[in-house]
């Protein structure tokens, strides 16, 4: 691997684009940093993102092609994502129109349940760890803090004492509780709660703030934030950033089924609110109803005498303990709750993958007690949700005019394919799945549309300019990504294209090329300080900043208390003076200035 430029840094380790020599092709590379290759708890730390990686393959996850160590550098090598991260969007527009951010979260959300199914937690996910590409396809990235979960005792491993991100971390992760999967499901919240308001659910100026907002405080009705969000939308949200994790959704499936039911039903109302009794038995468990109960029994002795107290003694002693009724037959649930004289009330919801008559949520948890006549709610399933597809080929339509026929049918336009045809260029042709096909709401509806042929051109050794006049003259259009590359060429000409010349290819198609780059300048600089720590595990953060102005960061750590030496091995591809300012606890500790220059044996 050719290591080109850094396109980003963390407090362990460094992201490079870089060029896989053998399969020709553009990577990004993280590398661990190395004063750092001898620290063990970084190299657990690193080792098991790596293990993270390996264990998932999913379209909404960047993949992972390699991972490896060069004499003392480790490096794992991803797939590298062209495109912003879904942050810089949301600041981009303000906010993101509710139907596209709930597109949006629907493949957070695919993502995540994958991660889960494998026994990964996230535990950091926020919108700028979610990228998304030229096609607007969402990858999720970065599981440097996430933990593996043993399947078979369902413990933790790894991670060490990092908890995420402030403003998109769960109460459980504020309280410094373990986080699980319905931790990433809180976060997967927040963040769409940002995408359709433009602004996360709590902010504060310190970050332990905004920690205390995450567990005491209700987050504002986005949909009186943003007028645009339906009702229905926003009480899926609010379940989502539900403080107790036993209220919110259990697993990425369930919150996605409420999502797609929030287009459907703008006006709400489908999420069912407990009642009291329900909450307090939820919540505060019998030991909180206990309590309640002696109030109530001497309240009642002192109004009514004996005869009411022994009435509640009597109650007390035909309590019956809720069994557990998922995943069974929805008349057998039935038959045995309403066998320990429980009412039953059964509510049925689609589901994507709980088959037809299948329990799947009961409103009082296993094992805690209820009374004769109590109600009980039982969601069963209806089987997956189909829609029928419309016909949006063989009529002339193009893909603009095709695309809102299918969303008004609850389904997406999805990826455009260009064939030869005898039609019109840019008429849909072919769809998949073909008309009057059943298909689930929002699958992603394949477009053929007709095109014309001709041959690409050979655009070998001509600059950026050149090739993309040459490409117009023969029909084709120049990719609006230009790769570049380590090479013996004359600086800026053409030294590959991503279609060979002479190849049958679509007009109008996009052709990549690659053009020769010189090697940078790189300096390096060596400095050392010394600051003190009042307290153990107080986090030391080194800034360095250029004549550009931007900051850097260089170092990131946890430290013992008293005076600590740091040893900074830095590099740049500017030349000359920076200013390194180093935080402890967030206060400006030390600023020096640190020079930059060449390597004395060069």
């Amino acid at each position: 691997y050719e290591l080109e430029e850094i396109i980003g840094m963390g407090g362990m380790s460094m992201v490079y684009r870089a060029w896989d020599l053998k399969y020709d092709r553009e990577v990004a590379v993280k590398v661990l940093r190395p004063e750092y290759v001898t620290d063990e708890d970084f190299i657990r730390r690193f080792n098991y993102e790596a293990q993270a990686a390996s264990k998932m393959s999913h379209p909404n996850i960047v993949d992972m092609y390699d991972v490896g160590q060069d004499g003392d550098t480790r490096y794992i090598v991803m797939e590298f994502i062209r495109g912003i991260t879904l942050k810089d969007l949301i600041r981009q527009q303000g906010s993101i129109k509710p139907q596209r951010a709930v597109q949006i979260a629907l493949r957070i959300l695919a993502a995540i349940d994958h991660a889960h199914k494998n026994h990964i937690v996230h535990r950091d996910i926020k919108p700028q760890k979610i990228l998304m590409d030229r096609e607007v396809n969402v990858k999720v990235a970065d599981f440097g803090i996430a933990r593996v979960v043993n399947s078979s005792s369902g413990t933790l491993a790894g991670g060490g004492n990092i908890m995420g991100s402030v403003h998109y971390f769960s109460p459980e992760q504020a309280n410094g509780l373990p986080a699980d999967e319905k931790s990433d499901l809180y976060s997967v919240g927040v963040v769409l709660y940002e995408m359709v308001t433009g602004k996360v659910p709590f902010d504060g100026e310190a970050g332990v703030a905004v920690a205390l907002k995450h567990i005491n405080e209700i987050p504002a009705d986005p949909s009186e934030v943003n007028s645009e969000v339906s009702r229905g939308l926003s009480e899926v949200i609010l379940k989502a950033l539900e403080k107790d994790a036993a209220l919110r959704y259990q697993n990425a499936a369930e919150f996605a089924t409420d999502l797609k039911r929030a287009m459907k039903m703008p006006s709400g109302g489908f999420i069912r609110k407990y009642d009291n009794h329900e909450e307090l038995v939820r919540r505060g468990g019998m030991k909180t109803f206990l309590k309640v109960m002696l109030v109530l029994a001497v309240t009642v002795v002192l109004a009514a005498g004996a005869v009411s107290g022994w009435k509640l003694y009597e109650r007390l002693h035909t309590r019956v303990r809720i069994p557990n009724v998922l995943l069974a037959v929805s008349e057998d649930a039935v038959a045995q709750l309403e066998a320990l004289g429980l009412h039953c009330i059964v509510e049925e919801e689609y589901h994507d993958e709980i088959i037809a008559g299948i329990v799947f949520r009961q409103s009082v948890q296993e094992g805690l007690f209820a009374y004769p006549g109590d109600e009980v709610y039982l969601t069963v399933s209806k089987g997956r949700e189909f829609v029928e597809v419309p016909a949006v080929a063989g009529l002339g339509l193009v893909r603009s005019e095709a695309a809102p026929i299918l969303e008004e049918a609850g389904l997406m336009a999805g990826e455009v394919i260009l064939e030869i045809s005898d039609e019109k260029a840019g008429v849909v042709i072919r769809q998949e799945p073909a008309a009057g096909e059943l298909a689930p709401p929002f699958t992603e509806v394949t477009l053929y549309v007709s095109g014309e042929c001709a041959s690409v051109p050979d655009l070998s050794g001509l600059t950026v300019e050149l090739a993309r006049s040459t490409l117009a003259a023969s029909g084709f259009l120049l990719s609006d990504e230009v790769q570049e590359k380590l090479d013996e060429a004359e600086q800026g000409t053409v030294i590959a294209q991503t279609i060979q010349p002479g190849e049958t290819a679509l007009l109008g198609e996009k052709i990549g090329i690659v053009i020769s780059q010189v090697i940078p300048e790189t300096y390096y600089a060596q400095t050392t300080v010394t600051v003190t720590v009042p307290d153990a595990d107080d986090e030391v953060l080194c800034i360095l900043i250029g004549s550009d102005g931007e900051p850097r960061e260089v170092y990131r750590n946890k430290s013992e208390a008293g005076n600590q030496t740091i040893t900074l091995n830095l590099d740049s591809y500017e030349e000359g003076e920076q200013v390194l300012s180093v935080y402890v606890d967030e206060e400006l500790a030390v600023e020096k200035t640190v020079l930059f220059e060449k390597k004395q044996d060069e």
